[in-house]
């Protein structure tokens, strides 16, 4: 079918960001395709304090758009880590950091060394044997060098979409506040047209942007939905932001995920205040329980509760109907794989769109379904390792997550089984570039986890073999942190780099 208009429906980050893409693509293809986005403003975002991972660099390279650009009117920082308290047990943390690994780390040395050497060679430190530059977020310090080999960001969801609107309709997107009623369908299934409370909207694309509603791949395609809610359990998550009282110490360079007793807590450090966001189901707790503990946690503060589910829908394109963001699918916000989620479908649609010109065929329908769901069930597996992994047992919400739910074993992507197999059989967390192997390596030893028995690791093992590498290790962390005291603080290098103003060509 050739495109000759796309008809985006729904705004929002995922409505702006797949306008955006299709703009920079069809000015630089020289095609002629009109795209039009259709949304609501009544309607609106949800509008959070949102983290990504490092693949939202991706876009904004392909937009060209620099930091300068977009950080400072999206209330942006950095994120170069995402840190886990309380996840393994009370009174822990690990990290997943951002970047570049060590090249010559040797994985099986440490599983050994964190049995025979347990007080040096703790989960806290595992991010630090394989990343050295973590040391940078345990001393909220920033830097150059480690800005470019890995950060992903945190920003202001809603003023992200705003600057991408702005963005889209300076390259020729048509932009429609229209109510979204019904849609009229060729004999063939295909949709013909949008009717809106204002207007009808033909196209040969329709790319559904409309959030948890699906409103055209859920509602009038009906494609079946396959529920998370088994091993996902949490639904709900209440938000709210809080003025910084120490700017320079609570603005870190990391996400902040505490697990509390039903569920978890994000801290996210945007630039002129604290998001925070207790995720959480209701299945061990009442409502009055879970704000008490959210109060118990931030302070009494105002909030809005924020609704979700957890799942995706068994295919993603559906004759001429592509679906993107929450109307595909929707882990939780367990390591931002929101934003990855949207961004991924996006990428595939554009380079199955392209291919040929803005003509696509039943294989590129099927390449892009095959991509996501790899994509979406790989990322689910990952964030369920948060949960299985995890030693607590303080509570029935965390009892439940480790003892009772029976994680899926056939699942496309990484899964429960490919965990297992890794773990148990091959015994291999060996780099391999993608993001929930390395991401696994380092929630497996921020989690105490072994790939190895412990009762042969040490069996006739002599501890004084391997005495050199702990002092080394120690050495070693002693020179990481003398090598950051020059650095400047998360706050100040933002300030610098990114929020400074200018006056007669001096800084202030």
């Amino acid at each position: 079918m050739k495109i000759d208009k796309v008809c985006i429906l729904g705004g929002g980050t995922s409505g702006f960001m797949t306008s955006s893409m299709l703009a920079k693509y069809r000015e630089e293809s020289g095609l002629d395709f009109d795209i039009r986005l259709v949304h609501s403003e009544t309607i609106g975002s949800i509008g959070v304090g949102e983290s990504t991972l490092f693949n939202i660099n991706y876009l904004f390279r392909y937009l060209e758009l620099t930091d300068k650009d977009w950080m400072k009117p999206c209330n942006a920082t950095y994120k170069t880590s995402v840190r886990f308290e309380d996840f393994y047990k009370h009174g822990t943390y690990f990290h997943y950091p951002f970047g570049a690994t060590r090249e010559d780390a040797d994985i099986r040395l440490w599983f050994t060394l964190k049995e025979l050497y347990p007080e040096t060679f703790t989960p806290e430190r595992a991010a630090l044997y394989f990343n050295p530059n973590n040391i940078f977020c345990e001393k909220n310090k920033l830097s150059d060098n480690v800005v470019s080999d890995g950060s992903g960001y945190h920003f202001d969801s809603y003023l992200l979409g705003e600057y991408l609107r702005k963005y889209s309709e300076k390259r020729g997107v048509e932009i429609v506040n229209d109510t979204f009623k019904s849609a009229t369908l060729r004999e063939d299934g295909y949709i013909e047209s949008l009717i809106c409370e204002n207007g009808t909207y033909e196209a040969d694309l329709f790319i559904d942007c409309s959030g948890f509603r699906s409103l055209l791949l859920g509602g009038v395609m009906e494609e079946e939905y396959i529920s998370f809610g088994d091993t996902l359990i949490n639904n709900k998550a209440l938000v709210t932001k809080v003025p910084y009282t120490d700017k320079e110490k609570q603005l870190k360079n990391y996400t902040n995920s505490v697990a509390l007793k039903n569920g978890w807590c994000w801290e996210t450090p945007l630039w002129d205040s604290l998001a925070y966001g207790y995720v959480h189901t209701n299945k061990f707790a009442t409502e009055e329980e879970i704000e008490q503990e959210f109060f118990e946690h931030v302070g009494e503060v105002d909030y809005r509760t924020l609704h979700f589910k957890t799942g995706r829908y068994k295919r993603g394109w559906v004759k001429n109907v592509v679906a993107v963001g929450l109307s595909y699918g929707f882990l939780e916000p367990l390591e931002a794989t929101g934003i990855a989620t949207t961004l991924e479908n996006i990428f595939r649609l554009l380079e199955c769109i392209s291919k040929r010109d803005m003509f696509y065929t039943k294989v590129d329908r099927d390449a892009f379904n095959h991509h996501i769901s790899l994509e979406t069930d790989g990322f689910r597996g990952f964030v369920e390792s948060h949960y299985y992994l995890s030693s607590r047992d303080d509570t029935e919400y965390w009892r439940h997550l480790t003892e009772d739910v029976d994680y899926v074993w056939d699942t496309t992507g990484f899964g429960y089984q490919e965990f297992l197999d890794r773990i148990i059989v091959r015994r291999d967390l060996t780099f391999d570039g993608s993001y929930s192997i390395t991401g696994l390596l380092f929630v497996t030893a921020g989690m105490n986890y072994s790939c190895f028995s412990k009762a042969f690791t040490i069996s006739g093992c002599n501890p004084d073999d391997y005495f050199a590498n702990a002092v080394i290790f120690n050495d070693h962390i002693k020179e990481l942190e003398i090598s950051t005291e020059d650095h400047p603080s998360t706050y100040n290098y933002l300030k610098k780099k990114i929020y400074s103003r200018s006056l007669l060509g001096v800084t202030i």
